[in-house]
């Protein structure tokens, strides 16, 4: 469903990629979703929260790593 980068990092074309590729992802799921009885605005709305989800767990782990250990 999803094909590799071919831009290099950072580069503007690398954000126009794979922005195309979320959004072509997103738009299958939504179709999907939808077909089998979910409302686009709930599913998109569950994908949102999801989104938001894992990027407090990445965030929790990040400060994680930022700590310390402490010693004994």
């Amino acid at each position: 469903m999803i094909d590799p980068p071919t831009a290099k990092p950072d580069s503007p074309e690398r954000k126009v990629e794979l922005e195309q590729t979320v959004d072509f992802a997103v738009q299958l799921l939504l179709e999907e979703a939808h077909t089998l009885g979910w409302q686009r605005v709930e599913f998109l709305t569950a994908v949102m929260d999801a989104a938001n989800n894992q990027l407090s767990a990445i965030e929790e782990e990040r400060e994680l790593e930022e700590v310390p250990p402490t010693s004994s």
